[in-house]
């Protein structure tokens, strides 16, 4: 291993430690009571390094969100790598992610009431932070047979009942097969 590379992979699970660190403090007590003081104790990580690392409370944010968006991703990847059939890979991708929604902690801790307005602006006003992301990530995933309203359709639909989840996890696995069928056989 080159030294470089080394210093790379040793920023890269520090930083694990400050999401580790920042996810456990949110899924307790919120993001707006998450402090970096509280972050490097959890972490042991020194306060200065995180803003070297990482920046400011925002940036922190961003790089939790951008983790926790990939591992929505990484699920509805290998949902459809394992149903090769879209017909039926998309309805399983998409109940694997709301799944995953409905059991994570960050997730659920953003979505409280009450709860400071920076990290979920990420998720629903900011539309680079979520919606552009899963929507270039997903048209990778479905290639060319999927269009782009298709993939735009599907994204908004599956965050919405993510961020939002107004029926069953059934029920909303339905509606969005329904969509993407239609797309598909249209």
């Amino acid at each position: 291993m080159s030294v470089p590379s080394f210093y790379a992979e040793l920023r890269e699970l520090r930083l694990e430690r400050l999401l580790d660190a920042s996810a456990s403090i949110v899924a307790e007590v919120g993001w707006d009571a998450l402090s970096m003081t509280e972050v490097s104790k959890r972490s042991g990580v020194p306060r200065q390094s995180i803003y070297k690392e990482v920046g400011a409370k925002a940036d922190l944010g961003r790089a939790l969100v951008d983790r926790e968006v990939g591992r929505f991703l990484a699920k509805a990847s290998e949902e459809l790598a394992a149903h090769p059939d879209l017909e039926q890979g998309i309805p399983a991708a998409v109940r694997g992610v709301l799944q995953l929604g409905r059991a994570n902690p960050v997730l659920q801790a953003v979505l409280q009431p009450g709860q400071d307005a920076g990290l979920l602006a990420l998720l629903t006003v900011h539309p680079d932070a979520v919606l552009g992301q899963v929507t270039e990530a997903v048209t990778a995933l479905l290639g060319d047979v999927a269009s782009e309203a298709m993939v735009d359709t599907l994204v908004r639909l599956t965050v919405s009942h993510v961020v939002q989840p107004t029926v069953e996890l059934d029920e909303a696995v339905e509606r969005i097969g329904v969509a993407a069928r239609a797309f598909l056989q249209a």
